[in-house]
């Protein structure tokens, strides 16, 4: 099947071609680090972040950090774009100290401020894409179904999560636990370009929507 190139990235030491074939179908081999972000807790398991550090992922890896007075602020610009905000611009703090991140999906019966809003990653096998999928490829790609592959088993998945410009390769917690990989986002996924992602954009994925960017 011929299949046009949307674009290459090369990031941690790979290059990655991504392309989409006739029947729409969108493609690409990269590594897979772990993504958290929606794990806000609201299943009963452990949240992405919290204000003692002690969340699936480190406070750093969400561009925060604590301050002196003991209190997490955002180190980067960008954090503010992760997690939701209190009212002065700094990371809000929920009950038992959990720190609320964003996915790009957000279920749109629920109020954006709703930390059960966001696709939750510990329980919801879903991929990160970079904008360049969003921007070249024909069809809504934000929840659209999806799927990944690493060594020969197969995961069902959303597209959940828009990542930067420049890496590729990210998958939820629940996505890698089911694919039998290491699924911290501390230390888990794997450097090796050896995952294969696939999405159908414009195909929503079971119990998701289709939303437009």
């Amino acid at each position: 099947m011929t299949g046009q190139t949307l674009g290459i990235i090369t990031a941690e030491g790979f290059t990655c071609t991504i392309v989409q074939d006739e029947d729409g179908r969108v493609h690409f081999m990269a590594d897979a680090d772990i993504d958290a972000d929606g794990a806000n807790g609201q299943s009963g398991h452990q949240p992405a972040y919290k204000a003692d550090n002690s969340g699936s992922e480190a406070l750093a890896n969400g561009g925060m950090k604590i301050s002196g007075g003991g209190k997490v602020v955002c180190a980067h610009d960008w954090a503010r774009d992760v997690v939701l905000l209190d009212t002065d611009n700094e990371p809000k703090i929920f009950p038992g100290g959990v720190i609320a991140s964003m996915t790009w999906y957000r279920h749109r019966d629920k109020l954006a401020s709703d930390p059960a809003a966001y696709v939750d990653a510990e329980t919801v096998p879903y991929i990160v894409v970079p904008p360049l999928i969003v921007q070249k490829t024909s069809g809504v790609v934000r929840g659209c179904k999806a799927q990944v592959t690493w060594h020969g088993k197969t995961v069902a998945c959303v597209v959940a999560d828009r990542g930067p410009a420049q890496r590729i390769g990210e998958l939820s917690i629940a996505a890698a636990r089911a694919l039998g990989m290491p699924s911290s986002p501390r230390n888990g996924g794997t450097e090796r370009a050896e995952v294969l992602y696939e999405l159908w954009p414009g195909t929503a994925a079971p119990g998701f929507e289709l939303q437009p960017a």
